[in-house]
């Protein structure tokens, strides 16, 4: 007793310190991305109206993170707006996860380990992780939730009863990513070999009991809230599958570009994590276990995920968005393989625990901080700057343009861009907050932070929350995210819009410039070119043209005559 608390003093002081340096790390970041606010207005329908809709009285599901969306409604009801409890649950989240994966490698080498907070500090230093516990995205509390039923799937090794954890923390988890029903087959998969196992060992049939109740316990959750949003929604996948992974290609060699696409997703990941140099040391990891050992259960569930959510990735195109928030679950599992590997290495170095026995420890603090590093300059790359602060990271100083935000290959948005594109967006719908009549209706390009601060009502280009667009369009951009694009026909007879936003400009003189052929099929049905003047505006200029219905009249402040 003794010994393990002169252990868990420094643990504890290592993970909390790990946990300091996330959160530090997090806040150099301090955002949120546009897609976020797509959330905040299906939370601010159900605060409101009790209707989890983008526009009242259309219901389209057009977000992929239920549990999220609901938290955040729940939230506003007393008072707390979504910006900032997203970033708070967001780090909260991330914390948990930290601590998690401290207890995995506790649980995997059955014993309390020094090595277990290294994958905690892993994460902490990583320039992805820590983005993305900003962000105001569902990504943390996905990721705590799937690493958390990883933890209790190897608890289940020697404490049967754990699994039932895993039952209804994987159920929250495909509430929260539509990949979670995925992950869950996967972990279950895990356990079914570890019953395997036992049974060929013991030449009987080991009792099930347990995992029954765990799958009990997922599809008493999940099944009901299934049933429900197909109800509610009318489909039984969210509208933002049918835009994103549903529908014939317009040209067929789109798929074969979106899989490319996809590939170059995973290995921008492996490349800018440093996990390329460190895939021996993590197939170490995986491989050098005895079974039916709580360590065996932990590599076998580490790489089925690995093995299924990689080239599910690829399969979608990866992400739009910079630094790997899709796969942010692979983060972990990277991390505890990559510790599990170097603690085998460490095992077979003669003397390790000698008067020499600090040359490990030293080893694995120097390989720490050689990736902390590298995570440094990716850290400062890729904010708007090039500068790093607690909280005003990304604000460029007065008149400086804002930098590092063109697009990795046209196809991947640095963090920079999306700080400056969100940022904007605010900025434009504030302009137009009480400009808005209660029977106006837009098209939006962005629908995220615009209608969210102007309260405008409307649909997205890419049909993330128009069912028209997302079930009879076809894919015709190999873009992740934004396959498809609504025809101006189309858009025109469904919705008569009262604004269209998608066609236009952001310049920096008063002078209009005619938006190109984008605006000649509008300005043919009595459309007309509108401009004002938004001061703040950072990415492209402060003035800002669009069209609008010349029988509107529209009067905002701002507007140049």
């Amino acid at each position: 007793m003794a010994q393990l608390a002169r252990l868990a003093t420094p643990r504890a002081l290592l993970l909390g310190a790990a946990g300091l340096v996330l959160v530090v790390h997090s806040l150099a970041y301090n955002f949120v991305t546009d897609d976020a606010y797509i959330s905040f207005v299906f939370s601010r329908n159900f605060a409101e109206h009790g209707e989890l809709t983008f526009n009242p009285g259309m219901p389209v599901e057009g977000y992929t993170n239920f549990l999220w969306t609901f938290v955040l409604g729940i939230l506003m009801l007393v008072g707390i707006p979504p910006e900032y409890a997203s970033r708070f649950l967001g780090t909260v989240c991330a914390l948990a996860t930290l601590w998690l994966v401290c207890r995995i490698v506790d649980r995997a080498l059955e014993r309390r380990s020094p090595w277990a907070v290294l994958p905690a500090w892993l994460l902490a230093c990583s320039s992805g992780f820590a983005c993305w516990t900003s962000g105001g995205l569902e990504t943390q509390l996905f990721t705590m939730l799937v690493v958390g039923a990883l933890d209790a799937v190897i608890a289940s090794t020697t404490e049967p009863r754990a699994i039932r954890r895993a039952g209804w923390l994987l159920a929250l988890a495909a509430m929260t990513r539509p990949e979670g029903p995925l992950l869950a087959a996967m972990l279950g998969a895990a356990r079914v070999v570890q019953l395997v196992l036992v049974w060929r060992a013991d030449r009987k049939l080991p009792p099930v009991r347990e995992e029954l109740i765990a799958a009990a316990w997922f599809l008493g959750i999940w099944l009901p809230w299934f049933a429900w949003r197909w109800w509610y929604y009318g489909h039984p996948f969210p509208n933002t599958y049918y835009v994103k992974a549903s529908g014939d290609w317009l040209v067929p060699k789109m798929a074969g570009e979106m899989r490319d696409a996809g590939f170059h997703y995973i290995w921008v990941w492996l490349a800018q994590t440093r996990l390329l140099w460190a895939l021996p040391v993590a197939a170490i990891g995986l491989v050098a276990v005895r079974g039916r050992t709580p360590r065996f259960v932990a590599t076998v569930a580490c790489g089925l995920v690995a093995a299924v959510y990689v080239p599910y990735a690829i399969s979608v195109g990866g992400d739009f968005m910079g630094l790997h928030r899709f796969i942010m679950p692979m983060f972990a599992v990277a991390a505890i393989a990559v510790t599990l590997g170097l603690e085998w290495l460490a095992r077979r170095v003669p003397g390790a625990w000698s008067p020499r026995r600090f040359a490990i420890p030293a080893v694995a603090g120097l390989i720490l901080a050689a990736f902390a590093f590298t995570q440094v300059r990716l850290t400062a790359d890729s904010l708007p700057c090039h500068e790093i602060g607690m909280w005003s990271a990304h604000e460029c100083s007065p008149g400086t343009r804002p930098k590092n935000t063109a697009a990795d290959r046209g196809v991947i948005d640095t963090p920079a861009f999306l700080m400056v594109y969100t940022e904007d967006r605010a900025t434009i719908g504030r302009a137009f907050a009480g400009c808005f009549r209660d029977n106006d209706f837009s098209i939006f390009g962005g629908v995220g932070a615009k209608p969210y601060f102007s309260g405008g009502r409307g649909v997205d280009v890419f049909g993330l929350v128009s069912a028209v667009i997302g079930h009879e369009e076809p894919r015709m951009r190999p873009r992740a995210g934004h396959t498809k694009w609504g025809s101006d026909e189309v858009l025109y007879r469904t919705y008569n819009p009262t604004f269209v936003f998608h066609c236009y400009d952001l310049h920096r003189t008063a002078a209009q410039p005619q938006l190109g052929h984008c605006s000649s099929f509008w300005r043919a049905r009595g459309y007309e070119l509108v401009t004002m003047h938004i001061p703040g505006l950072r990415e492209r200029g402060e003035y800002y043209t669009f069209l609008a219905k010349k029988t509107r009249a529209f009067q905002c402040p701002g507007r140049i005559k």
